[in-house]
This record gives C-alpha cells, structure tokens and sequence, in this order.
C-alpha cells in the first residue's frame, strides 16, 4: 500500500506523507499539521492508512481548516478516502498568491530566552504568588492529585520556533497548530512521570492578543473538538490577556467576571482582613492570572484535568478564583509583579 500511495503522489507531483503512525485522532492532527508546516507551499498528500474515520472527523477537520485558510497561508483541504485512493488521503494545495505573511521563526537565543522567562513565571509568579494549587515549580506539577492516581510531574516547555522542520513559506498560525498538536499527542501517549502539563510558546506575531485568541478560538480550540480525546484540557496565556475583548465564553478561556465577582463575597467572610476590590481592580487582576511572559497555551491530561476538576469544584473553585485577584492585588501594590509579568521582547 505504501509503495502505492507514493506512486500516486509522485504521479501527480505532490510531495507525499505516509503516516502510518497516525493511529487516534490526535495523531492525525499532529500527522497534518506537521505535514503543513514542512511543506510550506508544496503541495501535498498526507496518507492515513491507519486511521479509520468513525465519525467523519476528517471531513469536519478539512472545514475547519479551509474556513481558517486566511490565516493558515491560504491553503485548501480536501479528503478521499478508498476505493478512490489506497488509504485516506488528505490533500493540501496552496494557490498563489500567499495568504498573510510568513513566520519571522525567532533566533535560537531569542527562543531559549522565551523559554527561559516562561520557566521563571511559572517558579516566581504561579508558584510564588500561589496562583496555581497544583503546581509548586517547573519540577512538580498535578500536586494534591495522588490519592486519585495521578503522579506529580514536571511543566515542560516548547516554543513554536524550536520544534523542527518548519518550511521558510509557513504560516505563524500553522506553526501555532504544530506545536499544539505535537504536545496533545505527547501529553496523551508519554507518561506522567515524563510531563504532565505543557506550556507551548507561540510565535512571537501572536503579541497581539486579538490575532492571538483568534487563532486559539477559531483554529484550536475547533480542531481540538474534533480530534483530542475528551477533556484534554487547554488553556489561553497572553501577556496582554483581557477577557473584555474576548466578548463570549469558550474553552481556554478565564471564568465569566460575574462568577468571580459572586465568588468573592463568600472569601471576604471567611477572610476579613482582605480588601474588597473595585470592579475594575477585580477585572484587572482577573485578567493578570492569565498573563504570561509570551503567548502561551497550557496544555492539561485528560485524567489529570478531570480529577483536578472534581476537586476543584467541591473543594478549591470558591477560594481560588477570588484568593487569586486579592493576592495579584496586594503583589501589584508591594511592586512585586514587575519584571514577573511584564516579559516581552
């Protein structure tokens, strides 16, 4: 069948991927959009001998991917599956000209710079501030969750220019929707003693916060319903984070300002030392407990998120939401958050 599919390929002067790895869902997700990345604007066929398409996941993908083709380079996606081809086969052709600009991939140093400020936030702001109550450094992560199953592990850290084989004629956002999936796929089949949470750094075009939860949102978060399995968890940093100009609620995303408002009143009685924000001092600090150095997508176990959410639904959801807005308060006051938050080059 191999052989096969490369004669077809070549036959037609397209570049050809066998993916024969591409098992689960998000494998395929990982097999195309590494594919799209690689090829730049080769045209290319990606085939899926392996992946058997249950609920026509690839056909829903490939509307996914065309309704974002305007930030993906421009490219079209269609899918065949046999007897018309050997195995599923999706097809990606670029027309001319190119869609949007290409991805400026950063320096090497620039990049390990990026990481580097991503290992301090999570040390000396989510760990030092309390933000997180499963995380107590870049070594351990997914704390409290033991008696449940879940082993504490290390965050790991990728940054989108680092992953490898990207063409010069790639798009950011398809760079973006790489390194997504190559984490999905590690998060899910590596185990948790290896990682067990990802914070993926994404390219520095994406300082914008608008392009940057527009991709998250449309491209993401979409392909993610499609392709992951159920409840791996994401989640949306940015060094400009605003759930204001976000105007709807979707995964990734921080709670609806109004839960955290409401939330509030019951810690200022079990803590009335505390002060009680303004709305806008409540909106601010909100939006700081999704602040990174850089755009950045926290990527969560399925197993470890659904745990995590049990428990913080009975036992942490009322105290941290509004415990998280008092302490970026008092640290914005002592001067504590600056050089933390503030990271961007």
């Amino acid at each position: 069948m191999k052989d096969e599919c490369i004669d077809l390929a070549e036959d037609n002067d397209f570049r050809c991927i066998y993916a024969e790895e591409a098992t689960k869902s998000h494998h395929v997700g990982k097999a195309i959009f590494n594919g799209m990345a690689e090829a730049g604007r080769e045209q290319t066929k990606i085939f899926l001998p392996a992946y058997v398409n249950f609920g026509g996941e690839l056909e829903r993908l490939m509307g996914v991917i065309n309704t974002n083709s305007d930030i993906l380079g421009g490219v079209l996606a269609c899918v065949e599956h046999w007897p018309e081809v050997p195995a599923s086969c999706v097809e990606l052709v670029w027309p001319d000209p190119p869609a949007g600009s290409f991805y400026e991939v950063e320096d090497s140093s620039v990049a390990e710079s990026h990481v580097h400020d991503t290992e301090q936030y999570v040390d000396k702001t989510l760990s030092g501030l309390g933000l997180c109550p499963f995380t107590k450094s870049m070594r351990l992560s997914a704390l409290g969750l033991e008696n449940a199953g879940v082993q504490p592990g290390p965050v790991k850290i990728r940054h989108s220019a680092l992953i490898g084989n990207l063409s010069k004629e790639t798009a950011p956002a398809v760079a973006m929707a790489a390194l997504y999936w190559g984490g999905v796929s590690d998060i899910i089949d590596r185990p948790e003693e290896e990682v067990v949470t990802f914070l993926l750094v994404c390219p520095s075009i994406f300082n914008d916060f608008k392009t940057f939860f527009h991709a998250c949102d449309n491209l993401i978060e979409k392909s993610n319903l499609l392709l992951s399995p159920p409840g791996v968890g994401r989640v949306w940093f940015h060094p400009e984070y605003k759930l204001a100009d976000v105007g709807y609620q979707s995964g990734g995303h921080a709670p609806p300002l109004d839960e955290v408002n409401k939330l509030m009143d019951g810690y200022l009685t079990e803590h009335p030392g505390a002060e009680k924000p303004d709305a806008e001092g409540l909106a601010r600090a909100h939006d700081k407990t999704r602040w990174t150095p850089h755009p950045t997508i926290n990527l969560l176990r399925p197993r470890q998120l659904n745990i995590a959410k049990e428990v913080d639904i009975k036992e942490k959801r009322a105290k941290v939401y509004p415990r998280n807005v008092v302490r970026i308060l008092e640290a914005e006051k002592k001067g504590e958050l600056e050089g933390l938050m503030d990271v961007k080059n």
